[in-house]
C-alpha cells in the first residue's frame, strides 16, 4: 500500500508486481521495521540514520522488534543525516533483502524472539550495517506516511482478534454440547449456558463491527470522504476493544475444557498465548485509545460520521421495535457527547479508554439491532437483536451487585444457545 501510494514509478515497477501476486510461488514477502529500543511508541526518538549515497541510501543502526524478519522487501523508518529531531524529521524507506546482482544486503538478524505466542512468525532483532535503502516520498513526511500502514495494521488486528474469539467459542461449544457432567450436557447446566453467552457476546460485538468497518473502507476507497472519517474512527476503536476482549474471550474459553484446555495438545492454549499479543502489537491500548479520542475525535471530528452512520442503520431498519430504536438513538448521541467532552479537554485524557470503550459498545449494540432486524423471507432470524439487549444489559449498564440476575436472561439464553431461529416477535419480547 505505502509503495503503491507514495513510492515512485521506477521503485513501483520493480517490487509492486510481487507483493501483489496471488500466486504464492511468485508472491514477494513484504514487512515493516519500525520500533527501537529507544523510542518504542515515541517514533521520533528513533537513531537509525540515512546517508545519500549516488541516487539510494544507506542506513546504519538497530531496529529492536522486527516481525517477517526474513521478508523479501521492508518499508522502514529513518532519519536522514541533518535532518530535524522528532517525527518531523523522518523519512520511509524501502530496503529489499537481495541486492540487484543477487548478493545479500548489508543487515543481519541478530537473534529471534522467544515470544509468548504467534510462534509461527518469527520475530527478530535486526542490525542495521550500511544497508541499501530507497527513499519513499517525501523526506520530511514519512512517519505521516508509515501512519497510514499502520492504521491498516490496525484493522488487521482487529480481524484477527476477532477471529481468535469465533474459534475460542466454536471450541466451547463444540465441548460445552459434547461433553456430559452430572448426567447433563454442559451446555445444560444455567451457570455453564451463563458463561458461554458471556464468551458469546463480544464475539458477536466485533464481528459485526469488523463488517461495518469492511462496508466503511469499501466506500472510502470508491471516493467517500464521510466513509474515510467513518474508518479513521472505527479502526482505533475496533483494535483497541476487540483485542482485549480476546483476551478473556480465550481464557474463558480454554476453561470450558477443564485441565485439558491448559494442556499445549489442543488448540485453546495457543489461541490464549496468540490473543496477547493483538493488543500490544500497532501500538498498545493506552496508545490507540489515545489515537481513537484526541486524534479521531478531537483533531478530525470523525464521531460526527461515526454518528450519522449509526443514526442511519437505525432510520433504514424498520422492524427493529419503535422503543428499542429510540434507546439506541439516545445512547448513541451520549456516547458521541462523551467522547467530545473527553477529547475536547485534556485533563480528560484519563477517560480515553472508557469513551473508547463506550463508542465500541453503542456502535455494536446498534449494529446488532441493525443486523437482527433485517429479516429475510427464507431465514428469519433475530437472535442478533437479542445480543443487541445482552450489550446493554451488561456492557452499557451497572449491574447491582446485590440483586439477582434478569429472569430473561434464560430465556434469552436458551434462544441464542438453540438451533431454532428466533423469529423477529419472539425477539422483540425481550427488548425491554
Amino acid at each position: 500500500m505505502l509503495l503503491s501510494r507514495f513510492g515512485d514509478e521506477a521503485l513501483k515497477d520493480k517490487y509492486l508486481d510481487g507483493l501483489t501476486q496471488t500466486d504464492m510461488a511468485l508472491l514477494t514477502q513484504g514487512a515493516q521495521f519500525m520500533t527501537e529500543k529507544e523510542g518504542g511508541s515515541d517514533v521520533g526518538k528513533l537513531t537509525t540514520t540515512a546517508t545519500a549515497e549516488n541516487g539510494h541510501w544507506r542506513l546504519t543502526g538497530e531496529k529492536w522488534f522486527c516481525s517477517n524478519a526474513d521478508a523479501s522487501v521492508v518499508m522502514l523508518l529513518a532519519r536522514p543525516e541533518g535532518a530535524a529531531a522528532g517525527t518531523r524529521g523522518v523519512g520511509l524507506f524501502l530496503m529489499p533483502r537481495l541486492l540487484d546482482d543477487g548478493a545479500p544486503n548489508r543487515y543481519r538478524i541478530v537473534r529471534l524472539k522467544d515470544k509468548l505466542g504467534t510462534r509461527s512468525m518469527a520475530s527478530g532483532e535486526i542490525k542495521l550495517e550500511g544497508a541499501l535503502a530507497y527513499a519513499v516520498g517525501r523526506l520530511d513526511r514519512g512517519f505521516v506516511q508509515m501512519a497510514e500502514m499502520v492504521n491498516w495494521s490496525r484493522l488487521s488486528n482487529g480481524v484477527k482478534s476477532t477471529a481468535l474469539m469465533r474459534r475460542a467459542l466454536h471450541d466451547a461449544l463444540t465441548v460445552a454440547h459434547g461433553r456430559v457432567v452430572f448426567g447433563k450436557r454442559i451446555a445444560d447446566q444455567p451457570l455453564a449456558r451463563r458463561q458461554l453467552l458471556k464468551i458469546m457476546l463480544p464475539v458477536e460485538q466485533a464481528l459485526s463491527l469488523c463488517f461495518m468497518t469492511a462496508d466503511a473502507l469499501d466506500r472510502a476507497e470508491a471516493g467517500s470522504q464521510e466513509a474515510a472519517a467513518l474508518v479513521r474512527i472505527l479502526t482505533p476503536v475496533l483494535k483497541f476493544r476487540a483485542t482485549r476482549d480476546a483476551r478473556k474471550v480465550c481464557g474463558d474459553a480454554l476453561e470450558m475444557r477443564g485441565g485439558v484446555g491448559y494442556i499445549e495438545e489442543f488448540a485453546p492454549a495457543r489461541l490464549l498465548r496468540d490473543a496477547h499479543l493483538g493488543s500490544i502489537w500497532e501500538g498498545t491500548s493506552n496508545i490507540v485509545a489515545l489515537d481513537a479520542v484526541t486524534r479521531a475525535v478531537g483533531r478530525h471530528h470523525a464521531e460526527g460520521a461515526l454518528g450519522a452512520e449509526l443514526h442511519a442503520r437505525l432510520k433504514e431498519s424498520p422492524a427493529i421495535p419503535q422503543g428499542w430504536r429510540d434507546r439506541l438513538r439516545a445512547l448513541v448521541d451520549r456516547a458521541v457527547a462523551f467522547a467530545q467532552s473527553v477529547a475536547a479537554d485534556p485533563a480528560n485524557e484519563a477517560d480515553a479508554r472508557r469513551a473508547t470503550t463506550t463508542l465500541y459498545h453503542v456502535a455494536s449494540a446498534v449494529m446488532l439491532a441493525w443486523e437482527g432486524g433485517r429479516i429475510h423471507e427464507r431465514r428469519s432470524d433475530a437472535r442478533r437483536l437479542l445480543l443487541s439487549r445482552l450489550v446493554l444489559d451488561h456492557k452499557l449498564g451497572r449491574a447491582d451487585a446485590f440483586s439477582e440476575g434478569s429472569r430473561d436472561e434464560a430465556v434469552i439464553a436458551d434462544l441464542l444457545l438453540g438451533k431454532e431461529n428466533v423469529p423477529l416477535a419472539v425477539a422483540a419480547a425481550y427488548l425491554g
